[in-house]
């Protein structure tokens, strides 16, 4: 295929929620809405998930948990327009183990979306897309291929001696599966154990859940007729156990290695039988990554370089101290999500404080802490009154109605003190650069050393399909696909 060198996202925050949306929508979250996975909401008082939606009734479980749909996306995905063009006779199917993924990859009319119920480890959807599972579905699920997997043992696909430019399976950099189990081999069983429950979970977070997704990814193409006729179709797959074992092992990591050892042979099974079902040349294939990942800081420590861990915690209970000895007794930091800060408008205002004033008193203070570069009050993203050199990336990631108040940056190889899911999105170059590979009819194979971004995907695709850009898509036709 064609391989571009310098694939780089071009926002801030980039995660499972605003970078799935960014590939479907050819938009930043500044348009789309999809600012992170997760966001806080001044109204309700409550932090809200990007794929939440109470209105949703639940497909395919009895669990009034799974309730989800794109209701936060804010613009359409180039599967919308397909199906506009087409009159619905084209075919779009998304799969993941996640909902985020899955859903706003699909956007807002899908012909099928699915993901993995860890609890029962069937497979589901919503009401926003169907009122029944498919037929096909329930007997897929009826084969129980999770029971399976639980009870298999994770060994190396190949010998010690070929791990051997990776850290050692035994190190102090890890946290493993409950801070216990980090060195090969892993069963899932015992690992079911450790956790106190009887659900799927540990199988979204090893190579055997992107087993799962290859498996119903080629049942679902076969089962609902992709390729099978003159209209075009589109499958979205999305691995997302991979990201799992950053967070748990880190990208030097010998699982890591593994797991990406048996991605590819998944990739290969799935391309196989696409070619043999559609033909070679009537199929194309887009590979790329919602973001990239850093390192363990204390494995940057080991190595002489820098990093740390950012303590928001005390940062936060410091700055409310702060602001109490400036402006008075009040709670004035009312809640923190992935480096944004979001103050209490409600207080703030009651004291007539101009917001400005005490964004920028807070932004002062906070850029004191160790690992932090740089605290920006987004009332200056508000006027465009922020410099270089991050100023597009962060104008890229703000969306009004749900970004904090201000956003922190942190120095390189930082983190924040938890490993959570949304560590991916700083502007430094680990956490932005990702693989981009076009595959199958008219591509040239080759390595392109030219500027590309995951927006570009959509723009680029729909030109091939001959259908209009999503509106609120601002990414760039690759002219080198066209060739």
């Amino acid at each position: 295929g064609l391989s571009f060198s310098d694939a780089n996202i071009p926002f801030l925050m980039a995660d499972i929620g605003s970078s799935h949306a960014s590939i479907s929508t050819g938009s930043t979250p500044a348009l789309h809405g999809i600012i992170s996975a997760k966001w806080y909401n001044r109204r309700s008082g409550e932090e809200v998930f990007c794929r939440a939606d109470q209105t949703a009734r639940p497909v395919g479980t009895l669990s009034l948990l799974a309730r989800h749909s794109p209701r936060y996306l804010l613009t359409p995905t180039i599967n919308d327009v397909l199906l506009l063009a087409s009159n619905n006779r084209s075919k779009v199917v998304t799969v993941s183990l996640q909902p985020e993924s899955s859903v706003l990859l699909a956007g807002h009319q899908p012909s099928s979306c699915y993901w993995f119920n860890s609890a029962n480890g069937k497979w589901m959807t919503s009401s926003h897309y169907m009122e029944e599972i498919p037929q096909w579905v329930n007997h897929y699920n009826q084969r129980n291929i999770a029971e399976i997997y639980i009870e298999r043992e994770w060994n190396q696909l190949l010998a010690d001696n070929l791990y051997e430019i990776i850290i050692p399976d035994d190190n102090p950099f890890e946290t493993g599966f409950f801070n216990r189990f980090k060195t090969f081999p892993y069963k899932m069983a015992r690992i079911r154990k450790e956790s106190l429950s009887q659900d799927f979970e540990i199988l979204t977070k090893v190579p055997f859940g992107n087993t799962l997704v290859a498996d119903f990814a080629k049942a679902a193409m076969l089962e609902e007729n992709l390729g099978t006729d003159k209209h075009p179709d589109i499958l979205w797959v999305s691995f997302t156990a991979i990201h799992q074992l950053n967070l748990l092992f880190g990208p030097d990591s010998r699982e890591v290695a593994d797991a990406l050892l048996r991605l590819d042979i998944e990739i290969q099974r799935l391309i196989h039988q696409v070619e043999e079902t559609v033909g070679r040349d009537s199929s194309l294939f887009i590979l790329t990554s919602t973001h990239g990942v850093s390192r363990d800081p204390d494995y940057n420590k080991s190595l002489k370089l820098p990093g740390g861990y950012f303590r928001y915690r005390n940062a936060m209970a410091l700055l409310n101290s702060y602001l109490t000895a400036i402006y008075g007794e009040g709670d004035w930091v009312e809640n923190y999500i992935n480096l944004q800060v979001y103050l209490n408008e409600t207080l703030i205002d009651s004291k007539n404080i101009p917001f400005l004033d005490i964004q920028e008193q807070a932004a002062r203070f906070l850029t004191h802490f160790e690992g932090v570069s740089r605290a920006i009050p987004a009332d200056r993203l508000v006027t465009g009154a922020v410099t270089q050199p991050w100023a597009d990336l962060l104008q890229n990631s703000f969306y009004p109605d749900r970004t904090g108040d201000l956003i922190l940056i942190l120095q390189p190889g930082w983190i924040q003190e938890e490993n959570t899911d949304s560590d991916s999105g700083s502007p430094h170059s680990y956490d932005r650069h990702i693989p981009m590979v076009w595959y199958g009819w008219g591509i040239n194979p080759g390595i392109c050393d030219k500027p590309v971004t995951p927006l570009d995907i959509t723009p680029t695709l729909s030109r091939i399909l001959n259908i209009p850009r999503p509106e609120g898509s601002v990414g760039n036709i690759i002219r080198d696909i066209l060739q």
